[in-house]
């Protein structure tokens, strides 16, 4: 674990990572991701969340056609590029290109995390996805919040070998490994062009011009 990784750090560097190695990710590391995950948000503190831990070569080979098929019908519905004056900027064509990459390689990955949850009860399940993804960060293993596959919601509950007359669901896939690239700032818009005060369209009256942390601070 990175232990002069500073909270800030981590919530500025946690980029999404698709570009995996292969080296394995043994179960303890698993298991420490896991433990910190489920110190994230918990509607009621019922932890309505159920983990599925996927290594299998043979299995994860039939998940990767499922999430390509996912993908490419998410793709599809994707609305056409904004306007080059949209003041959330251009479509990010390197984020869609390692997303091509992951889809390409999801079998390679040592481990596929599977979040499961109750139907319309996102609100638990995202949330602990995403303390994974802060945690796996810690200790330096790279990760993406996926939901691709809800597209092959019954196919892929099937792989998983949830019963159908089980109320646990498919919500997000995680793919964990060590990271090919470098963990730094994601490069995002200034967030007051897309903050509204009071109303919509009411741009706040403040300005940020420069990440409020960074590398040198």
């Amino acid at each position: 674990m990175s232990d002069d990784l500073t909270g800030l750090e981590l919530l500025y560097t946690t980029r999404a990572m698709r570009r995996l190695g292969t080296d394995p990710v043994d179960d303890d590391t698993v298991a420490k991701i896991l433990d910190g995950a489920i110190r994230g948000p918990s509607g009621a503190n019922r932890m309505r969340v159920r983990f599925v831990v996927v290594r299998d070569d043979e299995r994860k080979v039939q998940i990767q056609v499922l999430y390509e098929q996912g993908l490419k019908e998410l793709y599809s519905m994707t609305p056409p590029p904004p306007d080059p004056n949209d003041p959330a900027g251009p479509p990010n064509f390197a984020a869609i290109k390692t997303g091509d990459h992951l889809m390409e390689h999801l079998h390679e990955a040592p481990v596929l995390l599977f979040v499961l949850g109750l139907p319309g009860f996102m609100s638990t399940s995202f949330p602990i996805a995403w303390q994974a993804c802060l945690t796996a960060r810690s200790y330096g293993i790279g990760t993406t919040f996926t939901t691709a596959l809800r597209f092959r919601q019954e196919e892929i509950d099937s792989i998983l070998g949830i019963p159908e007359d089980n109320p646990w669901e498919f919500h997000a896939m995680l793919p964990l490994g060590v990271p090919l690239g470098n963990w730094g700032l994601a490069k995002r818009p200034p967030v007051n062009r897309f903050t509204y005060d009071e109303t919509f369209g009411n741009l706040v009256d403040w300005e940020i011009d420069e990440p409020y942390w960074n590398p040198a601070s």
